[in-house]
């Protein structure tokens, strides 16, 4: 069994009904700063969202990757 690593983005909005809503996604590498505003600042200057916080996890897994039922 062999460990790979994933980089998990991990995005929280607040709406301004109050509603909290996640996103995540599978990334090959964690995002910069600057485009993580990119992404979130003209929602909140256009009153789409309220607040914000986003992170980014480096994460390990071990996961064996042998296809079963094959014969060689």
């Amino acid at each position: 069994m062999d460990f790979y690593t994933f980089f998990v983005f991990f995005s929280v909005i607040v709406t301004p009904e109050g509603e909290i809503k996640t996103f995540s996604k599978n990334v090959t590498e964690c995002p910069t700063r600057e485009i993580v505003l990119e992404l979130h600042k003209p929602r909140l200057d256009r009153g789409e969202i309220i607040d914000w916080a986003a992170t980014c996890l480096e994460t390990k897994l071990p996961l064996d990757t042998t296809v079963k039922g094959l014969k060689t």
